[in-house]
C-alpha cells in the first residue's frame, strides 16, 4: 500500500522550508485487519517506535515486516524530498510500546489520535492509565467528532446542523 501513495506535501506553503530533522516524531498510523497501530519516527531518540493498544505478543511475525515496509517508504520519501539527509538511519533501533492496553476491540483509532496528540517519545502523565476507562473513550470519540462536525472550515457543517436539528425533533416527537 505504502509503494503506491504519493505523499507529495513539496507544493504545500507550510512545508516549502521544511527540514525533516526539525521534526523529532514523524507518525505513521497503519490499519491492518481493521486494527489500527502507529509508527512513530524519533529522530532525536534515533528509534523506529511501534505504539500498539493491543500489545500484540505477535510483533516480530505479524507486525514487524509491515512496519519495515512504512518505516522504509518513509525513509526513502524523507531522503528524496528534503535537502537535509544528517539522519544515520542505520542507528535506529526498534522500540514497542507496552504500557497501554485498550479495554474493548475497537477503540484502537481513539489511541492513534491520542498518541498523535500526547506522545513524545515516552509514555508521559497525558496516557495515563485512566484511559482505559471505556467512559472517557467515549467522551473523547464524541468531543473529536464535535470538532470536526462544528469547525467553521467544515464544508458540510450546516448540512449536518439541519439534519441533526430534524433528527432530533423526530425524536422528541416521539417521546411525547
Amino acid at each position: 500500500y505504502y509503494d503506491k501513495v504519493d505523499l507529495d506535501i513539496t507544493n504545500k506553503e507550510w512545508a516549502k522550508n521544511l527540514s525533516f530533522t526539525e521534526c523529532n516524531l514523524w507518525f505513521f498510523p497503519y490499519c491492518d485487519n481493521k486494527h489500527y497501530i502507529m509508527i512513530c519516527v524519533n529522530i532525536k531518540a534515533e528509534r523506529f517506535e511501534v505504539l500498539d493498544s493491543l500489545r500484540h505478543k505477535d510483533f516480530k511475525e505479524n507486525y514487524k515486516p509491515m512496519a519495515e515496509r512504512v518505516v522504509k517508504y518513509a525513509i526513502n520519501y524523507m531522503n528524496t524530498q528534503f535537502a537535509d539527509k544528517t539522519v544515520k538511519w542505520e542507528r535506529f533501533t526498534w522500540f514497542n510500546l507496552e504500557k497501554v492496553t485498550q479495554p474493548d476491540d475497537k477503540s484502537c483509532g481513539m489511541y492513534i489520535i491520542r498518541w498523535m496528540r500526547h506522545w513524545e517519545g515516552k509514555y508521559n502523565s497525558a496516557l495515563t492509565k485512566d484511559w482505559k476507562r471505556i467512559d472517557l473513550i467515549n467522551e473523547e470519540r464524541e468531543c473529536l467528532m464535535l470538532d470536526i462536525i462544528l469547525d467553521e472550515d467544515n464544508l458540510e457543517r450546516e448540512r449536518i446542523m439541519k439534519e441533526a436539528t430534524k433528527y432530533c425533533n423526530k425524536k422528541n416527537k416521539r417521546k411525547f
